[in-house]
């Protein structure tokens, strides 16, 4: 067998080579990529970690003794370096696969853009990438930053950068405009976790949970569900009053949750769908009554009720739901499990305002400027030309209600469209998104101008 310093010497050999790999994706892309500057950032960032981490192996394997304990400690140390680079490795290829040509990129800088008008987070940035799940995420700093210092304290390498949160959206969605209204959503994770609300939301459900009784052995994981339950929610509403009405149209398309309407469009849920019932997460109708709730606040809802779609009587039926309505069924106590999670969630609407303090609402802009983009859209006009330049937030909202309502107008103007057919209507619900996006892109451009 391989002496104890040789073992060591192939380890770190071995994670050489896995490191370069990694950074030669890095460096080595294609020159006909091009990626958005918080995308340049992650990638020049772990290149530059690649080369620290290199140099300490090199440095470290030169000033190695023979004594056995000092190579165990090498050992694990290159477990532990390994261990980071791992995690670190998973983000590279979706990245990589994220370039400006498969991104709604437009949509991401009218998104970063508005995000940025909060004051706490005007110098925030995402990286947006691809995942394969049709789902969309946001990696937490609490799970980033540990990964990330496993690998730079010890080789002294860069630190992550400041501001940067990281996003993956459903690689089958890159040129999508509507379903991406979903991303404020993640961004909402990225402020719940810089506000270190987690730890202040279940300390809360703590409390509750001991004023009704439970013992300490289910109250510290029946704690953690709520406050993740209500990290959702809070994450709903910051959406909400980030976009507006079309993040709750983009939750119940994604969703499907208008199956809980009958052929009257009544509330009538069938069996399995929308179920009213805490699991894994919180019910979705309840996650949209509180959604309309800041709707309501916010000055959206009385025009969204003029909206001619099962989308709004989904939020009809969602926002007449009581709270005994919705259940709980593990033990030990569903009951009070259901009670504590409701006790603390005006906290939740509290902390919304005060994470988003200084951000101006929208509502009002939007009903200023509608019927005008509505009147482009329908003579398929990108509507940048308008005299007042609508901003992110009034196209979005608009190109929505118009995906619901008026794409027959449209369609009835154009030779061969038959409204009849659901590729017809695809076909012309995506020049609909390419036409708002291009009106996005646009305002920026001549927003710069002055």
């Amino acid at each position: 067998m391989a002496a104890l310093a040789q073992q060591v010497q192939h380890d770190a050999a071995s994670l050489e080579q896995f490191i370069s790999s990694i950074a030669d994706q890095c460096s080595n892309r294609s020159g006909a990529a091009a990626y958005l500057e918080p995308s340049e950032q992650f990638l020049s960032f772990v290149t530059q970690l690649a080369k620290a981490t290199s140099g300490h192996l090199r440095q470290t394997l030169r000033s190695s003794t023979a004594d056995a304990q000092d190579l165990l400690g090498l050992r694990r140390d290159i477990f532990l370096l390994r261990t980071g680079w791992k995690f670190l490795h998973s983000f590279v290829k979706p990245v990589l696969d994220a370039d400006t040509l498969r991104l709604p990129t437009s949509l991401i800088h009218g998104l970063t853009s508005r995000f940025c008008d909060i004051p706490r987070f005007k110098n925030t940035t995402f990286v947006v990438y691809h995942t394969d799940d049709f789902n969309y995420f946001s990696v937490t700093l609490s799970v980033l930053k540990p990964q990330i210092d496993r690998i730079s304290l010890p080789v002294d390498g860069p630190t992550f950068p400041e501001r940067l949160g990281l996003i993956g959206i459903p690689c089958s969605q890159a040129s999508s405009l509507f379903m991406n209204c979903l991303i404020p959503h993640e961004m909402g994770h990225y402020v719940f976790g810089d506000l270190a609300l987690r730890k202040k939301i279940k300390d809360l459900a703590e409390k509750e949970l001991i004023s009704k009784g439970v013992i300490a052995a289910y109250r510290i994981r029946l704690a953690d569900r709520i406050a993740f339950w209500l990290e959702e929610i809070f994450c709903d509403l910051f959406a909400i009053r980030m976009v507006g009405f079309c993040f709750a149209f983009a939750f119940i398309e994604l969703f499907d949750t208008s199956t809980i309407l009958d052929e009257h469009s009544g509330y009538s849920p069938a069996p399995g769908l929308a179920n009213p019932e805490f699991a894994q997460y919180p019910p979705d109708l309840l996650r949209l009554r509180e959604q309309v709730a800041i709707l309501r606040r916010d000055g959206w809802w009385g025009k969204v009720l003029q909206i001619d779609s099962h989308y709004v009587k989904t939020l009809e039926a969602a926002a007449s739901l009581q709270e005994s309505d919705f259940r709980y069924s593990e033990p030990p106590d569903p009951a009070v499990v259901s009670q504590t999670f409701f006790a603390v969630l005006p906290q939740v609407h509290q902390e919304l305002d005060v994470a988003t303090a200084g951000l101006h609402l929208k509502a009002d802009a939007w009903k200023d400027v509608d019927e005008d983009i509505a009147l482009c859209l329908e003579n398929g006009i990108v509507p940048s030309c308008l005299d007042s330049l609508p901003d992110t937030v009034s196209l979005l909202n608009t190109a929505y209600r118009f995906y619901l309502e008026g794409l027959d107008s449209l369609m009835s103007k154009i030779d061969g469209a038959d409204p009849s057919l659901s590729c017809s209507r695809a076909e012309w619900a995506r020049k609909v998104e390419s036409w708002v996006a291009k009106a996005i892109e646009d305002v920026f451009l001549l927003s710069a101008r002055g």
